[in-house]
């Protein structure tokens, strides 16, 4: 922020918000676990990536890049993300410890696979890999 890094600290000041409007939505101020920070923090950046979107429909660029700016700053207080091989197998492994046998599971399979995931991915991604394995698993 001394550096007056005008879309870092816009970002900052916006996530701090966000937390503390989640301590206060759970009754806990003050007392907020990683887990739910990170939750926070991947919400933040779905907000900032519907919005890119909505610019570039409506023609405003320049907000695009804003937005763009803030969503890079969020990152880097995220995990780094699962390799596409590391996500395959965490969807195998939920696939075997719920018992899985076809797309009806899907639910239970993504819930399982998000707690294990420890928000270094978010659902859809899960989602997908889970639908592809669970329709080969069906044939």
């Amino acid at each position: 922020m001394r550096k007056r890094d005008a879309a870092r600290t816009s970002a900052l000041r916006m996530l701090k918000s966000a937390i503390q409007y989640a301590e206060l939505e759970k009754g806990k101020a003050g007392a907020t676990a990683d887990p739910e920070v990170m939750a926070v923090i991947a919400k933040e950046i779905r907000k900032r990536e519907d919005s890119i979107e909505r610019y570039r429909s409506g023609q405003r660029e320049d907000l695009a890049r804003q937005e763009e700016a803030e969503i890079g700053v969020l990152r880097e207080f995220l995990p780094e993300p699962l390799s596409p091989e590391e996500l395959e197998a965490l969807v195998r492994r939920a696939i075997r410890e719920t018992g899985a046998t076809g797309k009806a599971q899907l639910g239970a399979v993504i819930k399982a696979a998000l707690q294990h995931a420890q928000g270094r991915t978010d659902g859809k991604q899960i989602r997908d890999v889970a639908d592809r394995l669970l329709a080969a698993q069906g044939l």
